[in-house]
């Protein structure tokens, strides 16, 4: 088992990092859906059938989608904690009267923070991390745009989203 990256350099001239390399974690091959992960379930002895599983598993996602729009977090133990967060404009209101969600508020994103053995400390000492190889062509690039295909942002290494995401670079 590997984690994969890429490397890239920092281009963004108002950076402290500019002109520095940074790896960005990729992954290889295309992304498995629910109906793959379902028969990859299946096939690990189990009695359950693919269909009994990926019925479980859409009306799992249903059911975290419904409570994290109620405001509550919900915990997968060994794998994430998932719940709403919020991005504001980097700006902000001058006083707490000001504020406004219209004005301030960007967007509202899925959060996931890892938990039980599945921290980032116990990922950095199982991840066995590597580079991809110039040639190979079948991966996508991490990306904050909600996985709907590859985005190539300008790095901020160092930098924090309203202390919700780390920053590229970290």
């Amino acid at each position: 088992m590997s984690v994969f990256y890429r490397k890239y350099q920092n281009k963004n001239p108002q950076s402290v990092a500019y002109g520095k390399w940074f790896a960005r974690a990729v992954t290889i091959g295309k992304t498995i859906n629910v109906d793959e992960l379902a028969k990859h379930m299946s096939e690990h002895n189990t009695p359950y059938s693919k269909g009994a599983i990926k019925g479980v598993l859409t009306d799992m996602i249903g059911c975290i989608r419904e409570l994290m729009l109620e405001g509550k977090a919900v915990k997968l133990d060994g794998l994430a904690i998932f719940s709403a967060g919020i991005k504001t404009k980097k700006k902000g209101a001058p006083t707490s009267a000001d504020f406004s969600t219209i004005k301030h508020i960007d967007s509202v994103y899925m959060r996931a923070r890892a938990t039980g053995e599945f921290t980032r400390s116990e990922l950095t000492k199982a991840g066995n991390v590597t580079e991809l190889p110039k040639n190979f062509t079948d991966y996508e690039e991490e990306s904050s745009n909600g996985g709907e295909g590859t985005e190539t942002p300008t790095p901020t290494p160092g930098s924090t989203n309203n202390g919700d995401e780390p920053g590229e670079g970290d």
